[in-house]
């Protein structure tokens, strides 16, 4: 027996301004920014406040992340796929708080916004 399942689903996003706004907000403990690159390619840094949460391991990790009241989750850049695809994951397992930054770390430094090292 085969199934053959579609699910319409939608996945909210978030753009740099606002992530910079939320970011700078003395109340933003209630979010939390999830960095799905590592040190993935090379990469050095990621956003200020963010957690490295492997891309692999997000939907594993869906308890510790379920306690924020807002899950911002980013990849390397906009045609990566690795945010959206957790952020899915996230959501298909009713954790409905999920958002995605779509221009990922390559945006983020590109503009010297606030970033940690690795």
């Amino acid at each position: 027996m085969s199934y053959q399942i579609e699910f319409n689903m939608s996945l909210e996003c978030v753009d740099k301004d606002e992530l910079l706004r939320r970011i700078n907000e003395k109340s933003a403990s209630g979010f939390v920014i999830v960095d799905t690159v590592g040190k993935y390619d090379g990469n050095k840094y990621k956003i200020k406040g963010a957690i490295t949460v492997p891309y692999p391991e997000v939907v594993d990790r869906r308890r510790e992340l379920a306690e924020f009241d807002e899950i911002i989750i980013y990849c390397k850049h906009k045609d990566c796929v690795a945010s959206k695809k957790a952020a899915l994951g996230l959501k298909l397992l009713n954790i409905p708080n999920v958002k995605v930054y779509e221009g990922g770390i390559d945006e983020w430094t590109a503009l010297n916004l606030p970033l940690e090292e690795e």
